[in-house]
């Protein structure tokens, strides 16, 4: 639940918070920022909202000295930025979590704070009362390799919040988290800010955004292009600078998902090896999307990972009606993008990495030109913001790398498309964008399943949806038969306490696959 900002104290004229004048910086043929201007106050939480591209991770790893700027200026509390001043008082959750795999989770919040050169193998007592206070405790000494992207993101926020730092940079932090953790992490944010410290959220949720924030600063084209405050600050206002109207082909596309379709894929008895899921009977239908929705630990993102062959399974599953091996008719694209790409290679070469025979000659020489052109398309289909397709992937923002994951999937034409949080980290524009891509796939008679984790996804993507509780699947709900996000919420949680409570699933007046 999305609770009301309070009403922050006036900071005090000595701790101004941060000031940025004239920020720039390009990458190449680039321009990721253009003479930015930014002020965040102490005391107050300042949002930032814009289209991916739009310049604003640049912004965030220039304040927390992760790259350098061109030209420009800032201040922290009237004191020149330097890299030894961004070390000390700027601690940055990110959207992808930049942490280090090999070591524990309790080890990832303290690294870099140690007493001594060497690693301390222990934390202290407040450092214990963080870890429990994020619900972390009891994986403190698993390596973070072998943790949920949920409780990696809850570690990189406790590591943050563990530095005690004057400026707490959240960029995206509660993409993988439930509710119930976002709202804590929420909480932690308004008592930052209430302390006096600076805290600037980078988020594309704008209920979130206008529920928590006094400002929020549109970024686009590297510029601040409007600060929305008070009776100004509305989701609608921000939406206005972000959104481009649906269009005519989108509502063609989605009446055609309403018909029915032919079954594409079947699952019967399908259980998991480990009990994440147990019994499970599923219905694709060619043209269909189809959402599977549940909290971590419920078994929904174990069975979306079946269905491409990335968990075990046991049980029968049809594609058109015959017995197949899921993993070589299906396509996967994980919730952590950089899963679902090769950062050392190009933005052409990462589009067209699934595609083997098709770009290759009789002797396995690659078809230069062929590759090119395929990536060239591809850019121009998806409308990736990318000068060059021979660019290196890590130099496009995380909502087109989001697009170009997507899209190298695409493109080598699976009949079942398999994708974790489709557009996590991805702004209102581009969301719209995949949502449109995704629907024209399905149109032409394949079969996509979706696992999601926030209903709005769900309204605006999928044709049904199931909910997982316990490992069990509930009855089909048709998406169309609701009329706003709210009651389809509703029925999510009607049909999750069922399962959860073990309950016999009840019947559904809107059911139907």
């Amino acid at each position: 639940m999305i609770s009301a900002r309070p009403t922050p104290e006036e900071p005090s004229p000595a701790r101004e918070g941060v000031v940025i004048r004239g920020l720039s910086k390009r990458y190449g043929d680039t321009i990721a920022l253009a003479d930015l201007e930014l002020d965040a106050r102490s005391g107050r939480i300042l949002g930032v909202a814009g289209p991916n591209g739009a310049g604003k991770s640049t912004m965030v790893k220039i304040l927390a000295g992760e790259a350098t700027a061109d030209h420009g200026a800032i201040t922290i509390d009237g004191e020149p930025w330097s890299s030894t001043l961004g070390w000390r008082r700027v601690a940055v959750v990110h959207q992808e979590p930049q942490l280090f795999p090999n070591l524990t989770v309790a080890e990832n919040v303290v690294v870099g704070r140690e007493r001594s050169r060497w690693l301390r193998h222990g934390v202290n007592a407040s450092e214990r009362r963080l870890l429990e206070e994020m619900a972390i405790e009891g994986v403190a000494d698993r390596p973070l390799a072998f943790v949920t992207l949920a409780i990696q993101q809850r570690t990189e926020i406790a590591r943050a919040l563990a530095q005690d730092a004057r400026v707490f940079l959240f960029d995206e932090p509660n993409s993988a988290l439930t509710e119930e953790e976002s709202d804590d992490l929420f909480r932690r944010m308004h008592a930052l800010a209430a302390a006096g410290r600076v805290v600037i959220l980078v988020s594309h949720r704008l209920a979130e955004l206008v529920a928590h924030c006094d400002a929020v600063a549109i970024v686009r084209d590297g510029r601040t292009a409007q600060v929305l405050a008070g009776e100004a600050l509305t989701q609608e206002a921000i939406a206005q600078e972000l959104v481009v109207g649906t269009s005519a082909r989108d509502a063609e596309l989605a009446a055609a998902a309403m018909e029915e379709g032919a079954s594409m894929l079947r699952l019967e008895g399908w259980s998991h090896a480990g009990g994440e899921f147990v019994g499970v009977d599923l219905d694709v239908q060619a043209g269909r999307i189809v959402a599977l929705v549940g909290v971590e630990g419920s078994g929904a993102r174990e069975l979306v990972r079946s269905m491409a062959g990335l968990e075990p399974a046991t049980g029968r599953a049809e594609l058109s009606g015959q017995r197949r091996d899921l993993a070589g008719a299906s396509a996967f694209v994980s919730a952590d993008r950089q899963a679902s790409l090769f950062s050392n290679l190009s933005i052409g070469e990462n589009l067209v990495s699934r595609l083997g025979d098709q770009i290759s000659g009789p002797l396995g020489v690659l078809r230069r030109g062929r590759m090119a052109s395929l990536a060239r398309d591809a850019v121009d289909r998806f409308r990736v913001k990318a000068h060059s397709t021979s660019r290196p992937i890590r130099s496009l923002s995380g909502g087109n790398q989001q697009k170009i994951a997507i899209a190298a999937a695409i493109i080598g034409r699976p009949h079942i498309l398999v994708l974790e949080e489709p557009t996590r980290g991805v702004d209102i524009g581009s969301k719209r964008e995949i949502y449109r891509l995704l629907r024209e796939y399905a149109a032409g008679g394949n079969a996509i399943v979706i696992y999601c984790t926030e209903v709005p996804e769900v309204f605006e993507a999928a044709d049904v949806v199931h909910v997982v509780a316990d490992g069990r699947l509930s009855p089909p709900l048709l998406v169309r038969s609701h009329d706003d996000v709210q009651g389809l919420a509703a029925e999510i949680t009607r049909l999750e306490r069922h399962g959860r409570s073990g309950q016999s699933e009840p019947t559904l007046a809107a059911a139907g696959a």
